[in-house]
């Protein structure tokens, strides 16, 4: 195949989120032109958007050895540096990325970058400069927040993200508004506050599972077991899917202890996703707590069908042996 044929395959693949048929394209293409613009720019957007960072950056590296005006590559050389916490270099290429035009979101980032560095005064600095670029777009004012909140500056931070609910113009969503507004009374000491916000936040209907755990989380470090109980029903009823929803009552079934509860929410949990290998490690490890070492045998069995972490499987069986032996050890010094 001709270059450009293997890259329109590759450009196919990747649409079709075929990655690993994408790359093989992609690689065949560096073969035969190993400082390919298109291959170079796809390979590092996969790697990229897989979370595979210092991949990312190799090609991303050589694609700027040739390319080295090129906005493209100046971003993402920005992105991963960021990526990577290495907001020295970030800031290096966004910088040179503004030599050559003004970007909104390269400001943004510098001003992230030097945010990371605890540069808060540098940080705000570009920030403002993103508000005043683009005054209608909500992120620059959520990162300004953000940059109050890293300084313990809460009451602006507060003041900023009440102002954007009632901007007509904020284009952030409003639950996520209202959990960031509960993480920074979490901060003040406001934990009836933060409850209040939480509240509001997992009300809409388009809230994301993230929020709901984060609530959960906070309920859990302050020990407020009824309010748990309460933003488990809460989440049953959301449009989350029913498997999250399940998972995170079994984290909380066996943080409590109620291991007869956890069991129940295993079993369903194996109805809806038989097919899920954590499922059985989780069912073996509450059959363990349960003292039914035999049942926790038998669901890491399935598990090893299921998964091809050997030595995960190994531990558990092992751990569930030596557990069997310990308590069948107590039992009979206590018939002494």
């Amino acid at each position: 195949m001709k270059i450009r044929e293997l890259l329109v395959e590759a450009k196919k693949s990747y649409e079709n989120m075929k990655y690993d048929d994408a790359v093989l394209y992609l690689e065949t293409v560096l073969e035969m032109d190993e400082n390919n613009y298109e291959a170079l720019v796809l390979l590092v957007r996969i790697y990229s958007g897989a979370g595979f960072f210092k991949v990312a950056l190799r090609y991303c590296e050589k694609a700027y050895k040739h390319y080295f005006k090129d906005t493209l590559i100046l971003f993402n050389m920005g992105y991963i540096n960021q990526s990577l916490n290495k907001p020295k270099k970030a800031i290096f290429y966004y910088k040179e990325y503004l030599k050559i035009e003004k970007d909104y979101h390269v400001i943004l980032n510098i001003g992230l970058s030097y945010m990371d560095m605890k540069y808060y005064k540098k940080a705000m600095e570009f920030i403002e400069k993103a508000v005043k670029l683009e005054p209608d777009n909500s992120d620059g004012y959520m990162d300004k927040a953000e940059c109050f909140t890293k300084q313990g500056k809460y009451k602006e931070a507060i003041n900023i993200y009440e102002e954007r609910l009632k901007n007509p113009k904020n284009n952030i969503e409003e639950y996520y508004i209202y959990t960031k507004i509960a993480s920074v009374k979490d901060k003040m000491g406001d934990i009836d506050g933060a409850i209040e916000n939480y509240n509001i936040a997992i009300n809409f209907e388009n809230t994301d599972e993230l929020v709901y755990e984060a609530f959960y989380d906070f309920l859990l470090r302050e020990n407020k077991r009824n309010e748990i109980e309460l933003l488990l029903i809460n989440y049953a009823n959301s449009t989350i899917p029913r498997e999250k929803v399940l998972n995170l009552e079994g984290r909380y079934a066996t943080y409590i202890e109620d291991f007869e509860r956890a069991r129940k929410i295993c079993e369903k949990l194996l109805l809806l996703n038989p097919d899920n290998p954590l499922h059985y490690f989780n069912s073996a490890y509450v059959s363990e707590m349960l003292k039914d070492f035999d049942k926790a045998l038998e669901f890491i069995k399935k598990a090893e069908k299921k998964t091809d972490d050997k030595d995960l499987v190994k531990n558990a069986r092992k751990r569930i042996m030596k557990s069997k032996r310990k308590y069948v050890k107590s039992i009979k010094q206590n018939e002494k």
